[in-house]
Order: C-alpha cells, then sequence, then structure tokens
C-alpha cells in the first residue's frame, strides 16, 4: 500500500474529477482518496465515476491518496501528477 498526501492547486471540478476517474481505470490497482474534516471526511473510490462526479474538491484541499495492488507505485505517481496539475487538459477520448 502507497499512500502520499497532495494539496490541491486549484479548484477541481466535475470534468476534472471525471477525467481523473477515466484516466485511472488503467491501472488494476484499488485508488482512493479521502479529505476534509475528521468529523466529516470523505472516501471516495477514484475509478468511481460516479463517486468521483459527486465530489467537489477546492483548491487548497489536501488530499490523502491511498493505492493498494500489483501496479501501486504507477498508479500513485500517476494519479498524484493529475491531482497537481495546474491544469488539467480536456482528454481526446472525452
Amino acid at each position: 500500500m502507497r499512500v502520499h498526501q497532495i494539496t490541491v492547486p486549484n479548484n477541481l471540478d466535475r470534468a476534472h474529477l471525471l477525467r481523473i476517474a477515466t484516466e485511472s481505470s488503467r491501472f488494476a490497482a484499488d485508488i482512493r482518496i479521502a479529505f476534509g474534516p475528521d468529523e466529516s471526511r470523505r472516501e471516495v473510490d477514484v475509478k468511481s465515476l460516479l463517486g468521483m462526479m459527486l465530489t467537489i474538491i477546492h483548491s487548497g484541499t489536501e488530499v490523502t491518496l491511498t493505492t493498494r495492488g500489483k501496479d501501486e507505485l504507477e498508479a500513485l505517481e500517476y494519479v498524484q501528477a493529475l491531482f497537481e496539475q495546474a491544469v488539467i487538459e480536456p482528454s481526446a477520448s472525452l
């Protein structure tokens, strides 16, 4: 299992989160994010289109990214980069 803290630099709207979910599906590893204060902490399966579409993450939010599985390191590095990008370009497949 790999765990990494990320501070999101910009607001991530539904289009950004949909792209992250779509791109994450290429990995076999389980990929989850958790964020928010302890009393209302949310945890979302990053590969879940519905889960990600129902999530809004604002600039400055600290997100805990967790990956578990055979390609967990590659998944962690890739998804971390998607969350940290200042501007996420729309995917040609969307």
